[in-house]
């Protein structure tokens, strides 16, 4: 009975609506409320939701949505949702996963970045508008990912938000329209650079890698071809970091695979392949700034400019750095003799971290992309009963954290999204696999 007045009830709005604007217009309320209401359903939906949000970046494609805050009202929406749940059980446990007291570490220490900051107005806008929906994103993720087969969905959606913002890239590089340096893909907003993009498209490569050897006939096909998209987006950004942190993934997916020929001639095919493709779309001619005398490009120059202010920004203001978020702005005032002046980033998010946040909030972060890795590792090697798509999530932590980090060391993405996806990933993780453990 409930079921059949729902039903009635979005027959009668689609009816209205088709009424009222036009045929067309039925089929896109339907489907609008449809997806409301499986977004409401439960917090785990709605985290979903809110994570397909940050990754695909609707509002930064469609300005227009920019006025409805969707990642904001996801995020209230799933932590509210959450809440209300743990209430009505009484339920007042916990993640155990070591990550927890680290990330609270690091939120002190942003916010007393932020409130010592050299522009304390600018920090704390950043700390409410990302830093706390970085928070939320964490809490609800390690909460909510209990069991195998949502770590599988979360997965699953993820490198379905990647897969498109490489069919993205793949479009603008076929089309003629990919003009960055030259001819590099980008996305636009937050991954309008194509380094970024490029870290954002490594973080599933190993996931999608493993499914296809961990999988047999239609979905490995079907996964097969996810992955080749994944991997023809990345290499459209014509990042060399990027290229870097997918060789290191790929190498590591196949590092512990049966004899030593079955592990190193996959990986050495698949990497030598990759660098081809690269070569063949025109790595080699990226117009990133002249050469110099001692044959280091103008974009190499920059970064190396770039980590020595860094540096001076640490000995100058070890405990808190210069203010979260403010290493730009601080650039001009720390660099000597550089070879661009103006704003510029770190191009290197270890150093970022430790320029703007100081020991205080350095220590922690390290911390937790140690965590991870260790977990990853401990994941890998792991021997529970498990198959398919859940041995893919459990052994593509490591390859995936590996390759994202060696990608972060040429790029300014620590206070983004995506690190403390991973770090969140791993600590849900962590709690499923040792429960299970603890069962066997």
């Amino acid at each position: 009975m409930r079921g059949a007045g729902v039903l009635g009830g979005l027959a009668i709005i689609a009816g209205s609506a088709a009424g009222a604007i036009h045929p067309l217009a039925a089929v896109g309320v339907l489907l609008g409320v449809c997806a409301i209401v499986w977004v409401l359903s439960s917090p785990f939906n709605a985290t979903l939701a809110f994570l397909v949000v940050l990754i695909a970046r609707p509002a930064d494609l469609m300005p227009g949505l920019e006025v409805l805050k969707p990642a904001k009202v996801l995020a209230i929406s799933a932590l509210g949702l959450w809440l209300l749940g743990k209430l009505l059980r009484e339920d007042l446990t916990i993640s155990r996963a070591p990550h927890g007291k680290w990330m609270v570490a690091l939120g002190v220490a942003v916010l007393l970045s932020t409130l010592t900051s050299s522009h304390p107005a600018a920090s704390m806008a950043l700390f409410t508008d990302s830093f706390v929906k970085i928070l939320i994103m964490y809490v609800l993720v390690v909460h909510l990912v209990d069991d195998k087969e949502r770590a599988v969905k979360l997965h699953i959606t993820l490198s379905l938000c990647t897969t498109g913002l490489a069919l993205y890239a793949l479009h603008e590089k076929i089309s003629g329209v990919a003009v960055i340096e030259g001819s590099r893909a980008g996305f636009v907003g937050l991954l309008g650079d194509p380094n970024d993009l490029a870290l954002v498209l490594v973080m599933y490569v190993p996931f999608l890698m493993e499914a296809v050897l961990a999988t047999t006939g239609v979905r490995r096909s079907l996964l097969a071809i996810q992955l080749l998209v994944l991997v023809a987006g990345l290499v459209s950004t014509l990042s060399r970091g990027g290229l870097l942190g997918l060789a290191a993934a790929m190498a590591l997916v196949f590092h512990d695979r049966g004899s030593l020929k079955q592990r190193v001639l996959p990986a050495v095919f698949a990497i030598v392949a990759v660098f081809g493709a690269a070569q063949v779309a025109g790595v080699a001619e990226r117009a990133s700034g002249g050469t110099q005398e001692e044959g280091i490009d103008e974009s190499a120059q920059a970064r190396l400019d770039a980590w020595k202010a860094g540096g001076r920004m640490v000995i100058r203001h070890p405990l808190l750095g210069v203010g979260f978020g403010r290493f730009s702005d601080n650039y001009e005032a720390y660099v000597a003799n550089a070879v661009i002046w103006g704003k510029l980033e770190t191009h290197n998010s270890y150093i970022k971290v430790a320029s703007e946040t100081g020991v205080l909030g350095f220590v922690p972060f390290m911390m937790l992309v140690g965590l991870t890795l260790r977990g990853g590792y401990r994941l890998r090697k792991r021997r529970v009963e498990d198959a398919g798509m859940e041995r893919a999530v459990r052994r593509a932590l490591l390859p995936a954290m590996c390759g994202f980090c060696v990608c972060a060391f040429f790029l300014s993405q620590c206070w983004s999204w995506f690190f403390f996806i991973m770090f969140a990933q791993s600590a849900a993780m962590h709690d499923v696999w040792s429960r299970e453990s603890a069962q066997a």
